[in-house]
C-alpha cells in the first residue's frame, strides 16, 4: 500500500511515506504554534516521494484526542487533499496509534499532554483498547496499580516514554485498513474531549 500518514494532534508535526507498505520517508518537527504553516509544507516535500501522484492510495491522519486546533489543521488538510486526488482517508485514534508501537500484552495506559495537569488517557490490553479515552490530572494517575505500566508523553513525570507518531500512525493504518478507511467525501469525525468527560482514573469507568 502507498500511504502517506499525518500526526498532528499534538505539539509534534510529523509526516511520513510509505510504499508499498514500507516506511519510506519521515519528518518530525515539534512547535504546535506553527502547525498551519509547517504541515502543508512537510506533506508537500513529503508527496515528492511519489513520481505520480495517483499512486497515493490514502492519507491517514490521527483525529484525536489531542490539541482541538491541531486536529482540525491536521484533517482539514487531508480533506481537502484527498478531495484533490479522489483517494481514501483513514482517520486514526491518537491514542491507538501510539500504543501500537508498544510492546506490551499486558493491561496498560497510554496518556497524551492534554491542558495545564491534565492527560488525555486510554487503558489497553495488548493492542487492543479496552475502555474509551477520557481525560483526568497527571496527579492521579499515581493512583494506578504499580503493576499496570502507564505509557506518556510528559516528560515530568516517570513515565515509560513514548511520543505520538507518524511512523505508528502509518503503521496502524495499514494494518486496519479496511476497518478505517473512508472515502474521500465521507464524513469523518474527530474525537474532541472535554473536562465535561473528566473521569478520575479511580472511578468505576478506569477499572
Amino acid at each position: 500500500m502507498n500511504l502517506i500518514a499525518i500526526e498532528s494532534s499534538t505539539n509534534i508535526c510529523s509526516v511520513s511515506s510509505f510504499k508499498n507498505s514500507k516506511l519510506c520517508n519521515v519528518i518530525d518537527l515539534a512547535d504546535s504554534r506553527q502547525h498551519s504553516k509547517n504541515l502543508p509544507q512537510i506533506i508537500q516535500e513529503i508527496m515528492k516521494d511519489f513520481d505520480d501522484f495517483s499512486k497515493i492510495e490514502a492519507f491517514a491522519v490521527s483525529v484525536g484526542p489531542g490539541s482541538f486546533t491541531s486536529v482540525r489543521i491536521g484533517l482539514s488538510i487531508v480533506k481537502g487533499l484527498s478531495f484533490g486526488l479522489k483517494n481514501n482517508i483513514v482517520p486514526v485514534p491518537t491514542l491507538e496509534a501510539m500504543n501500537y508501537s508498544v510492546n506490551n500484552s499486558k493491561t496498560h495506559y497510554i496518556a497524551v499532554n492534554s491542558f495545564k495537569d491534565k492527560c488525555f488517557i486510554q487503558k489497553f490490553m495488548g493492542k487492543k483498547p479496552i475502555e474509551a479515552p477520557f481525560i483526568d490530572n497527571y496527579d492521579n494517575i499515581s493512583k494506578i496499580n504499580d503493576t499496570v505500566y502507564l505509557y506518556s508523553d510528559n516528560a515530568n513525570h516517570d513515565y515509560e516514554s513514548i511520543s505520538p507518531s507518524s511512523i505508528s500512525l502509518g503503521q496502524y493504518a495499514i494494518a486496519n485498513y479496511m476497518e478505517l478507511v473512508k472515502k474521500y467525501n465521507e464524513d469523518i469525525h474527530p474525537i474532541y474531549l472535554s473536562d465535561n468527560e473528566f473521569v478520575k482514573i479511580n472511578s468505576n469507568r478506569s477499572k
